[in-house]
């Protein structure tokens, strides 16, 4: 019994170890370098050919050098390098051709030639292959006035290059990089999900948030937030010019909108916590020194806890169900508990720093409610912030003109 259990176990685990390995050598990082290494050498080796073949040329050192550069791991990538690469060396030939055929390399042709062709090379749409300006400057102008005729076809080769590189990537185009932005959203998900619930075990049992949570939390979302941005534009740029990319027809859950949402709520958790540490703060003022008015004090900040931690566990299943499409169906309800607590919140008599941090955690709340609802029910919420920030004034209104004439007699 104990070999059949370890046989099939043992199945389990290579079932397992099959099923995500494909998916981590696709996604992984050094798939996406084992996949520019290899098209980029048959590009260079295609590029040598086709000029060895066509022009005779012996040693087409620059198609190499030009298809090594502009193989990138997306066609996207590839045909902007590709242009801003033959960008660069052509403003870079044009900028020292004259100097080369009238003058030839002297020290003052070769700094006005480094001057002009640095100018140039800083413009934002070379990219990173603006260097190439003053390179190919500089060797256009060592050729000197008896070797010019040797710049057309330098230009040349290097036209091919670059030609054979953007059809080779464009014609095999790469994989579309959809499961790793996947796999980051998620796991932003599923650990800000997991902050959301401590947080409300936190409230539920009277304790502070990073009791219950992990002291790296905040630095742990943050990281996350960065490792999905840069997956989801990898994903982004990896369909643009991709002949594969009409074939996947289920990105809308990779849309930035989710990943802005997912942001804007970590953001409010954290602004969670610190509105928690002032109502920890103010929640004594509220507390008088009678034993009815201990009670009804006591018991509404049980009531209140209750509440908000109702609110924050149902928010954390509105975070993990977050993926673009229709908003999770436990946000209708949650949006009910949340009105019937701000309708009590309202409707009782205390502090009013008490009462304002209260409001405030509400108002956090409701804020991260309309992030993971998609943006609906936009204009409906602000109006019900507005009423409630104004019926707030004026209580807090009354309440110091009543102040103030208790202090007057």
């Amino acid at each position: 019994m104990r070999e059949e259990n370890t046989g099939t176990a043992g199945r389990r685990a290579c079932a397992a170890l099959a099923a995500v390995r494909p998916s981590r050598l696709r996604d992984g990082p050094w798939a996406v370098r084992w996949l520019v290494a290899v098209r980029a050498s048959v590009a260079a080796a295609l590029a040598w050919q086709l000029c060895s073949s066509v022009w005779g040329t012996p040693r087409p050192a620059p198609a190499v050098v030009a298809a090594l550069l502009v193989v990138h791991p997306t066609v996207f990538r590839s045909c902007t390098a590709g242009l801003q690469y033959a960008a660069g060396c052509t403003l870079g030939a044009l900028i020292a051709l004259p100097a080369a055929v009238l003058v030839g390399p002297t020290w003052l042709s070769m700094g006005a030639v480094l001057l002009l062709s640095l100018l140039a090379a800083g413009h934002e749409r070379l990219g990173a292959h603006g260097l190439h300006v003053p390179i190919t400057a500089v060797f256009v102008l060592l050729l000197g006035p008896s070797h010019a005729r040797e710049i057309g076809p330098h230009l040349l080769q290097i036209g091919v290059g670059i030609c054979v590189a953007v059809l080779f990537n464009a014609l095999l185009p790469p994989p579309l990089r959809l499961r790793a932005a996947e796999a980051a959203l998620d796991r932003l998900r599923a650990e800000l999900a997991a902050v959301l619930d401590g947080v409300a075990d936190a409230v539920r049992n009277a304790r502070h948030p990073d009791e219950v949570l992990d002291p790296d939390w905040r630095d742990r979302l943050a990281d996350l937030i960065t490792r999905a941005r840069g997956a989801l534009g990898q994903a982004h740029e990896s369909l643009r010019w991709n002949v594969r990319a009409p074939d996947r027809h289920t990105v809308w859950h990779l849309d930035r909108r989710v990943l802005e949402s997912l942001e804007r709520v970590a953001h409010d958790a954290e602004a969670v916590v610190a509105a928690l540490d002032g109502l920890a703060a103010q929640r004594p003022a509220a507390v008088r020194p009678d034993a009815d008015g201990t009670e009804a004090a006591d018991a509404w900040g049980r009531e209140f806890r209750a509440g908000c931690a109702r609110l924050l566990t149902c928010l954390a299943l509105c975070v993990r169900g977050c993926r673009g499409g229709s908003p999770h169906p436990v946000l209708p309800a949650t949006r009910r508990v949340w009105r019937e607590l701000a309708e009590r919140c309202g409707d009782r008599r205390g502090s009013l720093d008490a009462r304002l941090a209260e409001w405030r955690l509400l108002m956090l709340l409701d804020r991260s409610l309309q992030h993971v609802a998609g943006g609906r029910h936009r204009t409906a919420q602000a109006a019900r912030n507005r009423t409630a920030t104004t019926e707030l004034t004026a209580v807090a209104g009354e309440e110091a003109h009543a102040q103030a004439a208790a202090e007057r007699r």
